[in-house]
């Protein structure tokens, strides 16, 4: 069981954030959702989450710019993130990379491949520190 890792959802559609939910809790994870960029980044400041799960497409700021202003501060530099989005262009996974995401997933999701993305993702920074 994965109890202690915390887990932060940033998605603006609602049934992906309630899938990802359902599969992160039935495995262990503590999850909170979330669907702005402006919240996302005042949970993340406050909750120091151990892992985020950033849909691309955000209201009010997009996954991109969080990642960015994440990416931009020292303390969250080393925090995992996993970036979703639904366009599957190479551009998309270059751009996301390149703004500081650790991993990007597109969609359909499929459970295993997102739980290995999530256990990995929290693991590296595990063996890092």
């Amino acid at each position: 069981m994965h109890t202690a890792a915390h887990i932060l959802i940033a998605s603006a559609d609602e049934a992906l954030s309630a899938a990802l939910e359902l599969i992160l809790v039935q495995n262990g994870y503590q999850v909170i959702c979330t669907a702005s960029g402006p919240q996302a980044l005042a949970h993340i400041r406050a909750l120091n989450p151990d892992l985020i799960i950033l849909e691309t497409d955000l209201s009010e700021m997009s996954g991109y710019e969080v990642c960015q202003r994440l990416r931009s501060e020292p303390e969250f530099e080393a925090l995992p993130i996993v970036m979703i989005a639904h366009d599957t262009r190479d551009i998309i996974r270059r751009k996301s990379l390149a703004l500081g995401a650790n991993l990007l997933l597109t969609t359909p999701i499929i459970p295993a491949t997102f739980l290995d993305a999530v256990s990995t993702s929290i693991a590296e920074v595990t063996h890092a520190n």
